[in-house]
């Protein structure tokens, strides 16, 4: 047998979260390891037609923006395509009730920055290109852990790897292997949705502002990219009637799609190619364990009607690597559970909030009953006009 690879740190997953851990830890002198299944990923194509643009993307803070930018990654996606946007605007497609919220009336220059996945991805990329601590495995996936040894964590790989480190990170996504495998409790249900993604052209300019309808059929987003023309739609759809729309030619789900708008005067005149996936809300009943630690997905994943998804996951990321790096510094076990128990209970609380949270937005705004049509009607109405209650409300999403 080969004798084992030593890193300081191995991350499953080359994602969003994975890869900035990466960064982070190895910016700090660490060495890592990324085991990643998939191939290494192509560089965004530099073309502007409907093709070209990536229809997985992502709401970034302006927290997490600065987080990227102190790992010198924010500079990196500026030379690509970021679309920044000022305003948002929010109704009930089964009534009058909306409520709008704009960056002028809270004093910051926007709200935040809608970027495709992989402009993200290949930034982070780049960045770990110029350290030769970081090592990533592509096209290879973790097959098995031993947890057993109190200072090591050992681990086989589909490729044949033998790789030892301090700590292991499960950075893997809401099927997480790297869960599965060091037996974490996990608490999982079905939204029974689906998120049918595409990029669209609106008929006029979007203004830099990120619309949100709650329909019968389920919520409906429109995120504004960096062209003054061009959104990311993420419209999750009820399982009854997802699979009838997601067949439809794009003439016909255009015309589906502007009568789901008509009521805020927006107009969609062309679509990109459509994705679908099933959406799932999990929870790691505990994040870390001896040698092993859970971040993003993989230790949570909730409903995308906020973004706030990979918003959460970067915090993680930062916690972790400044719980790491502290332990790093002092020359403490870097897998011991003392160290990794703090990270989880900086995360943990703030995680769930956002999750009860949208869960709540979920079940309120899918409800169909009347009473609860009207209350929230008059709940959008009231808050709209309640302008401190509101900017609260909004300073909340950006950070």
């Amino acid at each position: 047998m080969a004798a084992a690879e030593s890193s300081d740190i191995v991350i499953v997953g080359a994602g969003i979260a994975g890869l900035s851990l990466a960064l982070g830890l190895a910016q700090q002198g660490m060495k890592v390891t990324i085991i990643e299944a998939g191939s290494q990923p192509s560089a965004p194509p530099r073309v502007s037609d409907l093709a070209g643009w990536d229809a997985r993307v992502s709401a970034l803070t302006p927290s997490s923006a600065a987080w990227l930018a102190e790992r010198g990654v924010w500079q990196e996606m500026e030379q690509h395509r970021v679309g920044p946007y000022t305003d948002m605007a929010v109704w009930d497609g089964a009534g009058t009730g909306r409520i709008a919220f704009s960056a002028e009336s809270l004093e910051v220059p926007l709200l935040g920055h809608i970027v495709e996945n992989r402009v993200t991805v290949q930034a982070l990329l780049k960045k770990i290109n110029e350290h030769t601590n970081i090592r990533v495995c592509w096209e290879d996936s973790l097959e098995a852990a031993d947890l057993s040894q109190h200072d090591a964590v050992t681990m086989e790989t589909h490729q044949g790897r033998h790789l030892t480190a301090a700590l292991l990170v499960g950075a893997d996504g809401a099927r997480s292997r790297t869960r599965d495998l060091a037996g974490f409790a996990v608490r999982t249900w079905s939204y029974h949705q689906h998120a049918i993604v595409a990029t669209v052209r609106l008929t006029e300019e979007h203004k830099k502002t990120c619309y949100q309808a709650f329909l019968d059929a389920g919520p409906l987003a429109l995120l504004p990219l960096s062209d003054p023309r061009l959104c990311s739609i993420v419209w999750s759809v009820d399982d009854p009637q997802w699979e009838p729309l997601q067949s439809l030619d794009d003439d016909a789900f255009l015309a589906q799609l502007n009568l789901a708008l008509a009521s805020n005067s927006l107009a969609v005149e062309a679509i990109g190619r459509r994705g679908v996936f099933p959406l799932r809300q999990c929870h790691a009943v505990d994040y870390v364990h001896q040698g092993v630690a859970l971040v993003g997905d993989a230790a949570h994943s909730i409903h995308p009607l906020a973004g706030q998804g990979i918003n959460l996951g970067l915090k993680d990321v930062a916690v972790l690597s400044e719980e790491i790096g502290r332990a790093w510094q002092q020359g403490v076990a870097l897998g011991s559970e003392r160290t990794l128990r703090r990270y989880q209970r900086r995360r943990k609380t703030d995680n769930l909030l956002m999750m009860s949270a949208m869960e709540a937005f979920k079940r309120g705004f899918g409800s169909t009953h009347p009473a609860i049509r009207v209350a929230r009607n008059m709940g959008l109405s009231w808050t709209d006009a309640a302008t401190p209650l509101k900017n609260w409300l909004a300073r909340q999403a950006l950070t």
